[in-house]
């Protein structure tokens, strides 16, 4: 059965022509990449992340690429994800823009091989300055630590306050730990535009009874959408940990902020003032049944402002906070996906969080959370709705190459 397997591999490997690694071989190959939009919602120059896998040997260099759509170079940014033992690429990144229409599908084509490089630049990328504290990437300013995480977004005037800044954590005892700080903290640019930007902080918690639990910091900026994605993984073998939680202090200028959340009904309200709070609850129960409810009112005298009630019991994990110039559109992916408690609070001081408490102790805790930061008036074309954050644009090469590699399909978000 093995060697049947194996022989079956390589039939399917000649389906993918690709040139050896020797630089007198300067034979061009290609391959499709097809980008599905599968939300229904027209996207205008939409960050595409797309993972293309190619057998040992196939492409020696990650600069051996371009791409195609039309018979016309498109601007895009080419990274090693990952590399085989010989040294060749087993994961290409291609990261690119696209626009495209609610539900439609793209072709383009991948060229590689030693003949061929990318020609076309990004247009307006993203640049990076760092320094020993800290690193620029475009307008955005973050920390070397994670802790505190964004230091500043200043489009045209500063939307980060002091206050709660970045990941924690809560024991089962109910102790809060920061991920990040001072000491102890690895930082490293992953990818480093122009057209995407991948950020890494890697380091590990000390709990109170002594144990340490590993954690990984991530955060990604597109040069085509005014949004920081960030996102946090705890590995807690011993189930000692259950919440995970981001904080970010905005400062939105004279009160009162509008807020809203993507309730069934658009719930929003008002910010008046610095006691000001309103809270979004979701709790989704171990048998599957849901229900949200959002409280307003003095910080920590919150009252019930609206519930599900006895139908349609939908919530979404985003929602806006707007001031005078500024908006900031925010998004909680996989909000009430499982069994536990997801939440969302903002209030008057710019203090926003976002929590997930799962219903049972896990062994491994992810929080992924979306900032978009826009000045008013919005231009067409600048915001990007929550809910399309939350529904990025699927990429895929044919079945066939998946298989020639040996490496499975990238997982659905």
């Amino acid at each position: 059965m093995a060697t049947a397997a194996v022989m079956a591999a390589v039939g399917l490997a000649a389906l993918i022509p690709h040139a050896p690694i020797r630089a007198e071989t300067q034979t061009r190959n290609s391959l499709s990449l097809h980008v599905e939009e599968t939300t229904g919602i027209r996207r205008t120059r939409y960050p595409v992340n797309a993972q293309v896998p190619f057998p040992p040997g196939a492409l020696a260099r990650a600069d051996q690429v371009r791409l195609l759509g039309d018979d016309e170079e498109i601007p895009a940014q080419f990274s090693a994800g990952s590399r085989w033992p010989d040294g060749s690429v087993q994961w290409l990144r291609v990261d690119f823009n696209a626009s495209i229409g609610p539900e439609e599908t793209r072709s383009y084509r991948v060229e590689y091989g030693p003949g061929v490089s990318a020609g076309a630049g990004p247009g307006r990328g993203l640049a990076l300055v760092e320094d020993a504290d800290a690193i620029q990437v475009g307008r955005v300013r973050f920390s070397k630590t994670a802790a505190p995480l964004l230091a500043s977004v200043s489009y045209r005037g500063e939307v980060i306050g002091s206050g709660r800044n970045g990941f924690a954590v809560e024991d089962t005892d109910g102790t809060v730990y920061e991920l990040g700080g001072d000491t102890g903290v690895t930082f490293e640019i992953v990818r480093g535009g122009p057209i995407y930007v991948e950020l890494r902080y890697s380091g590990r918690v000390s709990l109170a009874d002594g144990a340490e639990v590993p954690f990984v910091v991530v955060v990604e900026m597109p040069n085509s959408k005014s949004w920081v994605k960030v996102t946090a993984s705890v590995d807690d073998p011993a189930r000692r940990l259950r919440q995970l939680s981001f904080h970010s202090p905005l400062t939105l200028g004279p009160r009162p902020w509008v807020w809203d959340f993507g309730t069934d009904r658009w719930t929003y309200g008002s910010l008046r003032n610095e006691e000001a709070s309103v809270v979004l609850t979701n709790e989704v129960e171990v048998g599957g049944a849901t229900g949200w409810r959002v409280e307003t009112g003095p910080k920590g005298q919150e009252r019930p402002y609206e519930t599900t009630g006895s139908t349609r019991p939908v919530v979404a994990g985003w929602g806006h906070l707007q001031g005078e110039t500024e908006v900031v559109a925010f998004a909680m992916d996989r909000f009430a996906s499982a069994p536990g408690t997801y939440r969302i609070a903002l209030d008057g001081v710019g203090q926003a969080s976002f929590h997930v408490a799962p219903a049972a102790p896990l062994t491994r805790h992810v929080l992924t959370v979306y900032q978009h930061f826009v000045g008013t008036p919005v231009q067409i074309g600048a915001a990007t709705s929550p809910p399309s954050m939350l529904h990025p644009l699927v990429a895929r090469v044919d079945q066939a190459h998946y298989v020639a590699s040996g490496l499975e399909p990238p997982a659905d978000r």
